[in-house]
């Protein structure tokens, strides 16, 4: 087995990605019902989608939003670290937004959006800490984080966590609830609700105070 260490995390999640964007990789969809329902279309229009993949998630909800033209406040943008993730959003999204980035290091200013969504994403991330400090910087006041992680019991999660640096897909950290939670309320968002969307599923809603 390849030591994932000796590459980087970063390197071995984008050349992960980079492989499986032309195949159907995942169960992020798992997620969409909930995280679409858990959307204010009428006054949350500028979305940023953290790990937006092929942009599945986000041509819903744009067909949510319905007809936005010439509306100043609508905003929709992917970003996502696979250069070959993106290049299938694009062709599969004329209307929306799509950036190859990092999310440790957002490319947009200051309380820039309404609601950021965050699917399967979060364990890729070498410095989550980093991560929810950016999304806070980018999310205006009031505004939401929507959050779907992988969820294991304990022993599971105790197991997967000491197998995970010796694998080649860039998976850092499978978290608790509490330790996703703590790290959110850390720096300063609000808790509001969880739900399992399957045993090992789970999503979460987070505020920025106003």
């Amino acid at each position: 087995m390849n030591f994932n260490k000796n590459n980087g995390y970063k390197k071995n999640t984008i050349d992960f990605f980079n492989r499986v964007a032309e195949k159907k990789h995942g169960d992020s969809y798992k997620h969409y019902k909930t995280v679409l329902s858990w959307i204010d279309y009428k006054t949350e229009k500028r979305i940023l989608d953290l790990g937006c993949g092929k942009g599945e998630l986000l041509k819903e909800v744009d067909k949510m939003l319905g007809s936005h033209e010439g509306d100043i406040q609508y905003k929709i943008v992917g970003l996502d670290i696979s250069m070959n993730m993106i290049e299938k959003a694009k062709k599969n999204n004329k209307n929306i937004e799509f950036i190859v980035g990092d999310s440790q290091n957002l490319p947009f200013k200051d309380n820039d959006f309404k609601v950021i969504i965050c699917l399967n994403s979060f364990h890729h991330y070498e410095n989550p800490e980093k991560v929810v400090k950016e999304m806070y910087r980018v999310l205006e006041k009031g505004g939401n984080i929507i959050l779907g992680e992988i969820n294991l019991f304990k022993l599971l999660k105790k197991l997967v966590n000491k197998i995970l640096p010796y694998t080649t897909n860039g998976d850092v950290k499978i978290y608790s609830s509490d330790e996703i939670k703590q790290m959110f309320i850390h720096e300063g968002f609000i808790f509001v609700k969880d739900k399992f969307i399957f045993p090992s599923l789970k999503v979460y809603l987070l505020k920025k105070p106003l």
